[in-house]
């Protein structure tokens, strides 16, 4: 059985994976203060709000992301 550690953020049991304990760590992004200039507004890094940013992104839309915790754990 895999061991497991809690989830960032989530309080969640995340099984460690050997993606999880290879990955590199993520580059810090700083905080977002003032006004910024979008199309779309996509709230949560998970799988679905990267495919949906992804595919607006490459139909031409400024996107913005809006994460709390670790991309990719949605």
């Amino acid at each position: 059985m895999a061991s497991s550690s809690t989830g960032f953020n989530s309080g969640l049991d995340i099984a460690k994976s050997y993606y999880v304990a290879t990955a590199n760590p993520a580059p810090d992004h700083p905080a977002l203060v003032g006004d910024v200039d979008t199309d779309l507004v996509v709230v949560g890094g998970g799988c679905t709000g990267l495919s949906a940013a992804l595919h607006a992104a490459e139909r031409g839309l400024k996107v913005v992301l809006l994460e709390g915790g670790k991309i990719g754990w949605g």
